[in-house]
């Protein structure tokens, strides 16, 4: 009777043992860590790459850096700084100006999904604004149509601006400070 539990204890610390050997003994082989690529969504990737093409092409300024930073797969941060020249032509009031950009663009699966989150969001110290939208912008030009939904929030100050804006599934988030 009792080899029952002498028998049970010691097939359970052969059992242990052999786990433990099996562990210790695995290959060192090709066991370099890969790095992890990211996917990153596309029509994002594209409509960053069109907001470069379209800052590096403007005349009226130079560009003092321009970064990405992903978010993640469907957000990104691009930070900006510009410098208009002293003969801007697109507007006096800018003419000498050094702009600090930040904007924070989030993709949403569907233009609803993009509206619920702009719903949501504490708009509390912003004005809607009475821009409308002007078709041939670059999110325009990136999906290849004129934008279906368009809103935009705004608060206006003496040198710092924000902005909320709603393109189809696109929100971004935008502020600007002279430096």
């Amino acid at each position: 009777m009792q080899l029952k539990p002498i028998t049970a204890i010691i097939v359970l610390a052969l059992v242990v043992a052999s786990l433990l050997v099996a562990g210790c003994t695995t290959s060192n082989t090709n066991q370099t860590p890969t790095p992890s690529t990211a996917t990153h969504d596309a029509f994002l990737e594209k409509y960053l790459a069109a907001i470069k093409d379209r800052t590096y092409s403007n005349k009226n300024m130079t560009i003092e850096s321009f970064e990405v930073t992903w978010i993640n797969s469907t957000s990104a941060r691009l930070g900006y700084v510009t410098n208009y020249s002293k003969n801007a032509t697109i507007n006096e009031t800018i003419q000498n100006l050094r702009i600090n950009w930040n904007d924070t663009f989030i993709v949403f699966p569907t233009t609803q999904d993009a509206t619920n989150y702009l719903n949501a969001m504490n708009k509390t110290y912003y004005s809607e604004s009475s821009n409308v939208y002007i078709s041939g912008s670059v999110y325009d030009n990136v999906i290849g149509h004129a934008t279906q939904v368009y809103k935009q929030y705004e608060i206006l100050k003496s040198g710092h601006s924000e902005y909320i804006q709603q393109r189809d599934n696109l929100i971004s988030l935008s502020s600007s400070r002279t430096v």
